[in-house]
C-alpha cells in the first residue's frame, strides 16, 4: 500500500519489488530463445591448441570445438539500433573480431537467475506447434553483461549486449539437427540438454 505524505516530491513506504516487476515484464513481453553457457573447460578432441579451434569436420562437436549446455529460456529482445555500431564508436573507428557483423546497440534482457556471461550464445530460432526448435535464425553472442540492481545490491535483471554471428549459423544448424528427439524434447519444455547426445532435467 502507497502512502503519500502531505510533499508532492516526496514518498514513503513505496516498497517495489523489482524482480517480480521484471518477472512481469518477461512473461508480457518475452520470446523464446536457446541459451548456450560458455564452457570453454569442455574442449573436443578434435579441438586445435594452436589455432584455437575445433575442426570444421567434427562428428562430435560439428565444428565448435567445444561441449556446451543447451536450454530454452525466455528473454526481451530490445528495439533501439545503433546504425553506426558497426563502423563507429564514440566518434572514432572501432576493430570488431573476425566473425561478428551487424554490431547494434540492441541489448537482450534475461533474469537474473541465469546469470549471462560473456561470450555465451544466444540462438533466435523458429519453433514448431509443437515448442520445439526448428531452424537457427539469428546467433548471437553476447558481448557484454550489466547486472541491474536494486537499492540492496540484489540483481534484479540482466542486460546483454550482442554481437550477430553469421558465421556460426551454418554449424548451430548442424547441431540442432543432429540432437536426439529426447534432447529436442527436453529443450521443448525448457529443460536442459548437453549437445551432441546427453539429456538432463532442470
Amino acid at each position: 500500500m502507497y502512502k503519500f505524505t502531505n510533499q508532492t516530491t516526496e514518498v514513503n513506504n513505496v516498497n517495489i519489488d523489482l524482480r517480480k516487476e521484471a518477472e512481469g515484464l518477461i512473461k508480457e513481453f518475452s520470446i523464446s530463445i536457446l541459451y548456450i553457457r560458455n564452457c570453454k573447460f569442455v574442449k573436443c578432441k578434435c579441438f586445435d591448441d594452436t589455432n584455437k579451434c575445433g575442426d570444421p569436420n567434427c562428428k562430435l562437436c560439428f565444428g565448435s570445438g567445444y561441449f556446451a549446455s543447451m536450454e530454452k529460456i525466455p528473454a526481451i529482445e530490445s528495439s533501439s539500433r545503433n546504425t553506426n555500431a558497426s563502423s563507429s564508436g564514440y566518434g572514432g573507428l572501432r576493430q570488431t573480431d573476425i566473425g561478428v557483423t551487424n554490431q547494434t546497440a540492441e541489448v537482450y534482457y534475461i533474469q537474473q537467475q541465469y546469470t549471462p556471461k560473456s561470450r555465451d550464445i544466444l540462438l533466435k530460432v523458429t519453433w514448431d506447434k509443437q515448442g520445439n526448435p526448428v531452424d537457427i535464425v539469428k546467433v548471437l553472442e553476447i558481448t557484454d553483461v550489466y547486472e541491474m540492481r536494486g537499492d540492496n545490491g540484489r540483481i534484479e535483471l540482466n542486460g546483454c549486449s550482442i554481437s550477430e554471428r553469421t558465421d556460426l549459423v551454418r554449424s548451430f544448424n548442424t547441431i540442432l539437427k543432429s540432437l536426439p528427439r529426447k534432447a529436442v524434447n527436453q529443450l521443448s519444455k525448457g529443460g536442459k540438454c548437453i549437445w551432441p547426445s546427453k539429456t538432463f532435467k532442470n
